[in-house]
């Protein structure tokens, strides 16, 4: 009897989340692309998507409608990639003979700018709106995210025991299951012990597991229990205060490389800027593990007094 895809695609996940130690994140992001191909299948077959429709047909037919839809090469690429992925694993569970996609064109790789950069002033204008509504959460959110680039699945994900004295955090979990260092400024790491000592206040009792951001939406979280945040909060987050200061088209992703750049136009090299963020190609991973915790901590020394100005005002 064929297997439906979309029983396999849970498993798929389940194995990537228990087995690889993917974030919730980054398993949330290959269902979505999945679910995307089953629908496509749906639309054409007029039925649920089964094992068998993982044909060479099939999956060139999604990807030429995917082209037609204007969407950038990076994002065809990156879907193709995990439908890849989730066909190797097929073919490891013996469900597929070979995996389809091994024999046809990738969509050109070309280095694409980013659409929106934020500018210093405007990431700044994010934490100034967090203070100007007292939100003590927020801004450590967003004090993070301006001083590292981090991807909001990791920043999600923090803990109590990440923060490390006034370095910054370690061992924090990034994508591709992997743990960074990554410093901060000195100024930002006492305002997120300072949040740590007001969230204990608030919860009664914290350890070192205890995540360090919760949602609470407004009277609707009253008499329910606390929920730690996931990425998608953050995206929420983001799009709140980039109407705030003007800028409604904001996203996490976009303060990522508002950092990169700022970082770039302080005279630092490429390496230690891709070092700094994290980036996952393989050469960049490579060269973290060439340049010490140390180093990169010299990396956001520009940081530190704009950030105790910000923090201290």
């Amino acid at each position: 009897m064929t297997q439906l895809l979309v029983d396999l695609v849970e498993q798929f996940c389940l194995y990537q989340l228990k087995q690889r130690g993917k974030t919730e994140g980054g398993v949330q992001s290959y269902r979505w692309v999945l679910e995307q191909f089953l629908m496509f299948v749906k639309s054409q077959q007029g039925r649920v998507a089964r094992a068998t429709d993982l044909t060479v047909s099939s999956i060139q037919m999604w990807m030429d409608e995917m082209a037609s839809g204007d969407l950038a090469l990076s994002t065809m690429r990156s879907r193709q990639s995990t439908l890849s992925s989730f066909c190797a694993w097929l073919v490891k569970r013996g469900v597929l003979q070979a995996n389809p996609i091994a024999t046809m064109d990738r969509p050109p790789h070309r280095m694409e700018p980013p659409r929106q950069v934020p500018t210093p002033a405007l990431m700044d204008a994010l934490i100034a709106a967090a203070q100007q509504r007292q939100r003590p959460r927020d801004i450590a959110i967003f004090l993070i995210m301006r001083y590292t680039g981090m991807r909001r699945e990791s920043v999600a994900t923090l803990q109590v025991r990440h923060l490390d004295g006034t370095w910054g955090l370690r061992r924090v979990r990034v994508k591709g299951g992997q743990t960074r260092d990554i410093p901060l400024p000195e100024s930002v790491m006492t305002y997120l012990h300072t949040y740590v000592e007001r969230l204990a206040l608030a919860m009664g009792q914290i350890g070192p597991e205890t995540p360090l951001f919760w949602s609470l939406w407004g009277r609707r979280t009253v008499g329910k229990s606390r929920a730690p945040m996931q990425g998608k909060n953050i995206w929420r987050l983001c799009k709140t205060y980039g109407r705030l200061i003007g800028y409604p088209m904001l996203q996490p992703h976009d303060l990522r490389h508002g950092v990169a750049m700022e970082v770039l136009e302080q005279q630092h090299d490429l390496e230690q800027v891709r070092a700094l963020l994290g980036h996952a190609r393989i050469d960049t991973t490579q060269i973290y593990t060439m340049i010490r915790p140390t180093r990169l901590k010299q990396v956001v020394s520009f940081y530190e007094e704009p950030a105790r100005r910000m923090l201290t005002s």
